[in-house]
């Protein structure tokens, strides 16, 4: 493995903790991290609500990391990690929610931000103006559970059923 190798899987692990924290008046966390493997072509994460009712909304995430320094020009200072446009078009295609999280990997500091529907062009570099505190974290829980509310529908028939009965 390569040093970028050691960096990402780092990022990751930050990523991980950040969302997984405990920080709920109850010592509950608002989410919970799946890591997907090296072999998902776009995300590093589906990520579930937890304690959202009955069923159980989630998004997904790609982690990108860097150990470059902030940028200086803008303000909120921004993560030097870029997107590249292929991956921007398929999160912005996906059925669900889908978030970059820039990790600075010297700094174990993560920040998030929206990929959304109708964005086609790389991303260069992301805002620091959403770290992944306790605010923002229940902010994108609430983002996520009212999207779910308002878009979802559960499955209610199916071609595939465990019974001979076929659906009409």
């Amino acid at each position: 493995m390569g040093k970028t190798d050691y960096i990402g899987g780092r990022g990751e692990a930050i990523a991980f903790a950040r969302l997984s924290k405990p920080c709920r008046a109850i010592g509950l966390p608002y989410f919970w991290p799946h890591p997907l493997g090296e072999k998902c072509e776009t995300f590093d994460l589906l990520v579930e609500l937890v304690d959202a009712g009955e069923m159980t909304p989630f998004f997904f995430v790609q982690v990108k990391t860097t150990q470059q320094a902030y940028t200086k020009s803008q303000s909120p200072p921004r993560l030097r990690v870029k997107i590249e446009r292929a991956d921007v078009v398929r999160m912005a295609t996906f059925p669900a929610p889908t978030y970059v999280v820039g990790v600075h990997e010297r700094d174990e500091r993560a920040f998030v931000v929206a990929v959304l529907v109708g964005m086609g062009e790389a991303i260069p570099s992301i805002t620091t103006g959403h770290e992944l505190t306790s605010t923002t974290l229940k902010s994108l829980w609430d983002e996520v559970s009212n999207y779910w509310r308002t878009r979802h529908a559960p499955q209610t028939t199916s071609r595939f059923l465990n019974s001979p009965e076929r659906p009409t």
